[in-house]
């Protein structure tokens, strides 16, 4: 127990050290050229000549969850990167002797590049930073209020969900009112999930069921999603009764 503490504190120790070194190596290095990207660009390179145990540093701005590529090529492979955040969170140590790095950036900040020289010699360098772009979220459905004619407890939607996608329906209905659901679709099976606006599940999307029928357990708005089983589109119509309270 005792040599697993020591060397969780040796660890500890190793990495303050790391982030202090970096965050020394921010104040102390060569002033940095900045690095940006053509319009609509993901990618940049630079080259450079170092003399013997020389180095260039270079700067980018870049948000986190990014992921970011670094790779610093010469004739003799005689260059090594050193990358560290403006914060002083080193991504790699000049002890790794790597001229590549990837990764995903853990916070929006600058980002510094250090390409060094090794083994006693000059190099030249071809340095290249690319960050591809960030996924786009996808499209939140749009959530249509159903709405009864007046005089009626029934109403019917048409609709088509797309492969990996998803319709969102909501009414409204009283505590203790019984609610049907039906659907019929060509070609593709499509399920249903019910769910209050209070996060009561009253039918999970997992069972991947059609239809539903139950009381409703409070007072408020309900949610009525339509998604696809299958891998192709599906045209669907969608019934749903909310039944009258008897006194």
């Amino acid at each position: 127990m005792f040599h697993k503490k020591v060397v969780g504190l040796l660890l500890a120790l190793v990495f303050v050290l790391a982030q202090v070194s970096g965050a020394a190596a921010q104040v102390n290095g060569p002033t940095p050229k900045r690095i940006t990207f053509p319009l609509g660009g993901i990618s940049a390179t630079r080259t450079g000549v170092l003399t013997m145990g020389g180095m260039d540093r270079y700067v980018i701005n870049a948000n986190g969850g990014q992921t970011m590529n670094v790779t610093a090529a010469s004739a003799n492979d005689n260059v090594i990167l050193i990358i560290f955040g403006k914060d002083g969170t080193v991504l790699l140590s000049d002890h790794v002797d790597a001229s590549s790095w990837s990764g995903v950036l853990p916070s929006t900040q600058d980002y510094y590049i250090d390409v060094r020289a090794i083994d006693g010699t000059s190099a030249n360098y071809t340095l290249t930073v690319t960050i591809p772009p960030e996924p786009p979220s996808p499209p939140h459905p749009q959530i249509q209020r159903v709405r009864f004619a007046p005089g009626t407890i029934s109403a019917t939607v048409h609709g088509q969900v797309v492969p990996g996608g998803s319709n969102e329906y909501v009414l409204k209905a009283s505590a203790n009112q019984e609610m049907l659901v039906s659907t019929s679709a060509e070609e593709q099976a499509i399920g249903i999930s019910v769910v209050g606006a209070d996060g009561t599940v009253l039918q999970s999307p997992m069972g991947g069921l059609p239809n539903f029928s139950g009381e409703l357990p409070s007072t408020q708005d309900y949610f009525i999603t339509v998604s696809i089983e299958g891998e192709g589109f599906a045209d669907y119509s969608m019934t749903i009764t909310v039944e009258p309270l008897i006194d």
